[in-house]
């Protein structure tokens, strides 16, 4: 009976290696490939009319995600982006009601401004998410944007700045 459990343990122990649970023992062999957003980018636009997107980020950010929904004239844009520094840092966008975006991206606690910045001329308001990490968000004509993410606040900062 020892040598079947002995035996079951190293099939798992295999399984445990070669399945998702890899990630945990190998976390460098989880990146996420890079992704090109200028597609969902486009879709926003046609929906919304009007669109920020990032340009001219610094070396070390890649994009790894872009996901693009729309529904009754509203679109929800989200890019994730890989930062230096193995963090994270994503932006939404929304020409839905603010309110709305925010509680979707923040939860409840984001609700909450917790003060101002000025980035690129443009009056930003701080926040946290609901996960405690430091969100901007700004509301332009139709759109509402937030920025958030595990990132610096420099980060950030420079992903907010970037927008276009």
């Amino acid at each position: 009976m020892a040598r079947s459990l002995g035996l079951m343990a190293v099939v798992i122990a295999v399984l445990l290696l070669i399945g998702p649970a890899r990630t945990l023992v190998f976390p460098g062999s989880a990146k996420l490939p890079p992704v090109d957003y200028t597609h969902q980018v486009t879709a926003f636009k046609e929906v919304a009319g009007i669109v920020l997107a990032p340009s001219d980020l610094p070396s070390g950010w890649r994009a790894n995600a872009a996901t693009f929904d729309s529904g009754r004239g509203r679109a929800h844009l989200h890019i994730g982006f890989a930062t230096p520094g193995a963090r994270f840092a994503g932006l939404d966008e929304s020409n839905g009601p603010a309110a709305e975006l925010v509680r979707q991206v923040l939860g409840p606690r984001g609700a909450r401004v917790t003060g101002t910045t000025t980035i690129a001329g443009e009056t930003w308001e701080l926040r946290r998410s609901q996960r405690g990490e430091q969100a901007l968000t700004w509301t332009t004509g139709p759109l509402t944007l937030v920025v958030t993410g595990s990132a610096s606040d420099a980060q950030l900062r420079t992903l907010a700045g970037s927008l276009r």
